[in-house]
This record gives structure tokens, C-alpha cells and sequence, in this order.
């Protein structure tokens, strides 16, 4: 039904271009594996409006009433949490307990600011 629709101009909107997320099993399909699936099949691409779009960061500052400059982006992933919280201006922790690895980050022609094994590592 999504590919009709999206041929018949509803827009294409998706969270994120994550392909894979983690589960208590390994790796599994997320949004962007779906969503690069009905790209090929419709010829259309989506409008990510999640991370790593700063748009969804600077509605959440403002709906907190907050800067960037007060904001730390804490995640797990280069593709989405790291580039949205650089692009929007935040200190960034990118969290080596999720999908990211040491030997990932180099894939990437960005760095986040600072990397730790766990949240527990993050002095508040």
C-alpha cells in the first residue's frame, strides 16, 4: 500500500536513514532499510525529518527553550545521532555501546566530540 501512495504524490516522510538498529538478537532492519526499499520501488526519495535532520533538534531546543550551546547529543550512532548534534551545534558523545565501533568511525569524515564505552562513563 506505501508504494501507492507514494506514487500517487502523498509525500514520503520517514524518521531516519538508519539501515539497521539493534535488538536483544543482533542486528535488524530499521526505517532506513524500509525506507530504501520503497525508494527503489517507487523512484521517489523520503524526507528524513528525524535525526540526522537538524530540524528536529532545533524544534526540541525551542520547545524546551534551550540553546545549542546547553545541549549535549548522547548516541550510538555516526550515521544519525553524531551528524545531527554537530550540524545543530551540540557536544556530542557518540556511546561505543549501541551500533558504532572504534573501527566504524573512520568511515565517516566526521568525528563527535568525545567517545565513551557507556552512558555511565558521562560525567553530568
Amino acid at each position: 500500500r506505501a508504494t501507492q501512495l507514494i506514487a500517487m504524490g502523498i509525500p514520503f516522510i520517514a524518521t531516519n536513514p538508519d539501515a539497521t538498529g539493534p535488538s536483544e538478537t543482533g542486528l535488524i532492519p530499521a526505517c532506513g532499510a524500509v525506507a530504501a526499499l520503497l525508494e527503489k520501488a517507487t523512484g521517489f526519495k523520503p524526507y528524513f525529518i528525524g535525526k540526522p535532520n537538524p530540524l528536529i533538534m532545533r524544534l526540541a531546543l525551542r520547545y524546551l527553550n534551550e540553546h545549542s550551546e546547553n545541549a549535549v547529543m548522547v548516541g550510538d550512532s555516526m550515521l544519525t545521532d553524531m551528524r545531527v548534534g554537530l550540524e545543530s551545534g551540540m557536544e556530542t558523545f557518540l556511546v561505543l555501546s549501541g551500533i558504532s565501533t572504534r573501527e566504524s568511525i573512520k568511515k565517516f569524515p566526521y568525528r563527535p566530540m568525545r567517545i565513551v564505552n557507556s552512558v555511565a562513563e558521562i560525567d553530568p
